[in-house]
């Protein structure tokens, strides 16, 4: 009775388990940017839209700063001037940058959190790093759609010690989760033998006793 109540156990906690690796995380693969805004100091204040190098795909490195709306991965201007921003691993005399853009979704709790730590802004002949390791935002399971803000200080350049504030909307794809596992099924065929097993082993100390 005790070896059975043992299997029992590991069964309901084998159970919990595959449960919990049912998880509604999955991989973000790629970002568009339909909306948003910059602000220098404080939130808001400069509408953003899609550069050319837009959406942002998640695990490589995009953009330039060669100038150009067309190498840029949103399009806006910052007192009259245009801001191009990309992807790097590092950009030349600058501070910071990192790996290339990662992140997951949570369909369930509906949230966003992406690694953009190798975002830099480029303004005025000028790059900041403008990135953040722990963007966090809203998450729409049903229309893909996103709302995620950070904020950056920057080091260097005519804006050295002020913040920037960014916001980007738009719609995010994401990696299928992996088809889960029918618990029922899993559970009963584990159970089933945890619980032959139990027998083998009550079976052999039997044996062993009639034989002592």
């Amino acid at each position: 009775m005790i070896q059975f109540k043992k299997a029992a156990l590991v069964m309901a906690l084998t159970a919990g388990m595959i449960g919990g690796a049912q998880a509604a995380v999955e991989n973000v693969t790629g970002l568009t940017i339909t909306g948003g805004d910059f602000g220098m100091g404080s939130a808001g204040g400069t509408p953003i839209t899609a550069g050319g190098a837009s959406p942002i795909v998640t695990g490589t490195y995009q953009g330039s700063v060669s100038g150009s709306n067309a190498t840029s991965l949103t399009a806006f201007a910052f007192f009259g001037t245009p801001v191009y921003t990309f992807t790097a691993a590092s950009s030349a005399g600058i501070a910071g940058g990192g790996p290339a853009p990662t992140g997951t979704v949570d369909t369930a709790a509906g949230t966003i959190a992406m690694d953009l730590s190798s975002f830099f802004a480029s303004w005025n002949g000028t790059n900041f790093n403008q990135g953040n390791a722990a963007v966090t935002g809203t998450y729409n399971a049903g229309t893909g759609a996103y709302d995620m803000a950070w904020t950056s200080l920057i080091s260097g350049g005519s804006f050295n010690g002020q913040t920037g504030y960014w916001h980007l909307k738009g719609t995010a794809t994401a990696a299928a989760a992996p088809a889960p596992v029918p618990l029922p099924a899993a559970v009963w065929l584990l159970g089933s033998g945890l619980i032959g097993m139990v027998g083998v082993a009550r079976r052999r100390k039997s044996g062993n006793t009639k034989a002592a």
